[in-house]
């Protein structure tokens, strides 16, 4: 009786532990690695530099889907590094983009294009070497892209940086969840949508 008893405590105890364990799993913070494909909002394109100097920066968000996507209380954050995250933008309230639209967010500074949304906030200039992620109003990240391998937003591979001042951009082509598959340097075309598909 003596030995059941104990076995039955011991049972318990390793139960009561993989509870525990699967909470504290459950609360560890997302990382792109964990970030599934999305199918509504994507980072379409973006530029750390341009033909207006290396402040010549822009970041567009593209509405992938079929039906219009409130794009409101979203907001943008760039990672210079494993440990440095900097919010550069919260999109407004009422913000509806509608199917294969853009959303196109600049830095006031030195943004030379032709459209722009809306301006970064603060004053933190994109470095060529970074990661952007898109953030849900409850901080689940929606998409992200790095052209650094040890960024927190970087997915499978970094993307190649910019490294010139020419109207180049990182242009998403394909959504593979890996950056360097779907991020290509090509034209900047700010206010355009790239020729990525939910498909």
């Amino acid at each position: 009786m003596r030995r059941s008893l104990a076995a039955i405590v011991a049972a318990g105890i390793a139960a009561l532990s993989l509870i525990t364990g699967a909470a504290t799993a459950s609360a560890a913070p997302q990382t792109a690695a964990s970030v599934q494909k999305s199918f509504t909002f994507v980072i379409d394109q973006f530029a750390t530099r341009g033909p207006n100097g290396p402040a010549d920066q822009y970041i567009q968000i593209k509405n992938l889907s079929q039906i219009p996507q409130d794009l409101s209380n979203f907001r943008v954050e760039v990672a210079p590094s494993l440990s440095q995250r900097f919010a550069v933008a919260t999109i407004p309230q009422g913000t509806i983009i509608q199917p294969g639209q853009v959303y196109v967010i600049a830095n006031p500074q030195g943004y030379s294009g032709p459209v722009v949304d809306q301006f970064f906030t603060g004053n933190f200039p994109l470095t060529d070497r970074l990661g952007v992620a898109l953030l849900s109003p409850s901080g689940i990240t929606v998409d992200s892209v790095a052209t650094l391998g040890t960024s927190p937003f970087v997915m499978g591979a970094p993307a190649s940086p910019l490294t010139t001042n020419q109207p180049l951009a990182l242009v998403r082509f394909t959504n593979t969840e890996n950056n360097a598959i779907d991020f290509h340097i090509a034209p900047r075309t700010p206010g355009l949508p790239s020729p990525v598909s939910i498909f």
